[in-house]
């Protein structure tokens, strides 16, 4: 299943009071990441996604991945597993001027039946 969402951030948007925003998605796996920055960013602004306060993406803690005029695109295999199923996108942006936006979009592979009573099973086994 294919999710995406904009976001975009004010000018004037320091690494210490970003902004967020929210991509709903569902459970399952997480196969595939698209990031893109519209035209003109000039390199000032970055972004990074979280899940459950845990940094998604990047997966080194304390970066961003910063604004370019190419799409970021990479697969993943990131289990989503509890809720809330949603994944918090955190921009900054420098630039004094301009609001700049990011788009981003997940492949999420929802799991099967039976990839789901392995799960349980296992979750069982651990307690």
């Amino acid at each position: 299943m294919f999710f995406c969402q904009s976001l975009t951030i004010p000018p004037n948007t320091p690494l210490g009071a970003t902004v967020r925003g929210s991509l709903r998605i569902c459970e399952g796996v997480v196969t595939h990441v698209w990031i893109r920055w519209y035209w003109g960013s000039g390199n000032l602004c970055g972004v990074r996604a979280l899940y459950n306060e845990f940094q998604f993406w990047p997966l080194s803690i304390g970066t961003w991945f910063p604004s370019m005029p190419e799409m970021l695109d990479f697969e993943e295999g990131i289990p989503v597993e509890t809720e809330p199923f949603t994944l918090v996108l955190d921009g900054y942006n420098l630039d004094d001027t301009y609001p700049h936006t990011v788009w981003v979009a997940v492949n999420v592979r929802r799991l099967t039946v039976s990839e789901n009573l392995r799960q349980l099973l296992q979750d069982l086994e651990t307690r």
